[in-house]
Parts: structure tokens; C-alpha cells; sequence
């Protein structure tokens, strides 16, 4: 025990010498800090700029020269010739009979189809033209006879049925239709084809309306 206790003790002061040292050590170190003192500076006056003054350079206006002002010479105008009444009425037929008339285009000499009855050629409508013509004087029964014979209705005024008879004497007289077998189709004289309405039987009225396009004609019988 006495062993230990002089060994602590000799342990104590060595780090009790180290301490000082240390702290000696620091103190030679650590230099004290120096507090300088901050001056005001000084307000140096700003200088003035010194603008040069322009000079002025004089300006002497010059004179215009005075133009002398001339009078001109007024133009002497000719009277104008008094015309009497009796010239200005000749002046003005004279100019009536010197305006151009226009020139008007000549039609075409050339006869042509109109677009109603397109579907004549020129000579076939040409001839329809010349049986309505000599048709025309007879009556509606007389007519109505000559379409009989041809088979072809008899319905309608005086101008449908001179229609029929004179494009039957053109083209031929119409057959039955070929699909009811009992109705005869119209011609549509502006294209070329045909319409079967149907045709009426011994009480009722049997409907076709079909379109053809081509029918074989029978010679017309007057």
C-alpha cells in the first residue's frame, strides 16, 4: 500500500510539471494583439470643370437683290362667231346622220334542231314541221281515224294528238310495251326513249312504268 501510494504521488507531480510547461509554452507563443487606430481620411474638394464658352460666330444676313416686277402683256382673246339657230339645227342633224349603227351579228343560215325535239334529226324534224302543217287544217275526228288505224291512243286535245300523228308519219307507229304487253309506251321527243305507263283492262288499271330504250317501229299507214 505505502508502494502505491508514492507512485501516484510521483505520477501527480510529473503531470503538474508538464502543466506549466505547457502553459509556458502558450504563453511565449500567443502574441498580445495589437489595436490599431482608424483615422477619419480626408474630404479631398472636388474641382470644378471649366467649360470653354463658345464664341459665337456673327452671322451678317445677306440681301436679296430686288427684282424688278414686269406686267405682262394680256393675250387678246378672238371673239367667238356668232352662230345663228338655223346653222346649229343643220350642224346637229349632220351629226345624227354620221352616228354609226351598230352592227348586228347575221344569224346562222343553217337551220337547227331545237333541244326539245333533240332526238329528230334535221330532215326528220324538218318533215314533223310539214305533216303538223298540212294536219292541222282537218279536225280532231279525221285525226283520230288515221291514229286508229295505226293502232296508236286517241287521247288528248287537238295539239297532243297532231303530235302523234306527225311523229308516227316521222318515225313509225308505236309498238306494245314489251314488258305488260298491253300498254303503248310514250316517246320522250328530247331523248330518244320511251315510257310505258301501263294500260287500263276491262275494270282495273294495270301499272307497267318501265323506261325503254329502243323500240322497232312499223311503217306508218295514212
Amino acid at each position: 500500500m505505502a508502494r502505491q501510494s508514492t507512485a501516484t504521488k510521483k505520477t501527480q507531480k510529473v503531470k503538474k510539471q508538464t502543466t506549466k510547461k505547457v502553459s509556458k509554452v502558450i504563453q511565449k507563443k500567443v502574441p498580445k494583439k495589437v489595436v490599431k487606430k482608424v483615422l477619419p481620411k480626408k474630404v479631398v474638394p472636388a474641382k470644378k470643370k471649366v467649360v470653354p464658352k463658345k464664341t459665337q460666330k456673327q452671322t451678317v444676313a445677306k440681301t436679296a437683290p430686288v427684282k424688278k416686277v414686269v406686267p405682262k402683256k394680256a393675250k387678246v382673246v378672238p371673239a367667238k362667231k356668232q352662230v345663228s339657230k338655223k346653222q346649229n339645227v343643220k350642224e346637229q342633224k349632220d351629226d345624227k346622220k354620221k352616228v354609226l349603227k351598230p352592227v348586228t351579228q347575221k344569224a346562222d343560215a343553217t337551220p337547227k334542231v331545237p333541244a326539245k325535239y333533240a332526238a329528230y334529226t334535221l330532215d326528220q324534224y324538218q318533215a314533223y314541221q310539214k305533216a303538223i302543217k298540212e294536219w292541222s287544217a282537218k279536225t280532231n275526228q279525221q285525226i283520230k281515224d288515221n291514229l286508229r288505224k295505226n293502232l296508236q291512243s286517241m287521247t288528248g286535245n287537238k295539239d297532243e294528238l297532231l303530235n302523234k300523228i306527225a311523229d308516227g308519219i316521222v318515225l313509225g307507229s308505236i309498238p306494245r310495251c314489251p314488258h305488260c304487253f298491253g300498254g303503248r309506251p310514250k316517246f320522250n321527243q328530247a331523248t330518244g326513249t320511251y315510257f310505258c305507263v301501263g294500260y287500263r283492262d276491262d275494270t282495273d288499271f294495270k301499272f307497267c312504268n318501265k323506261a325503254i330504250l329502243n323500240l322497232d317501229r312499223t311503217p306508218w299507214q295514212l
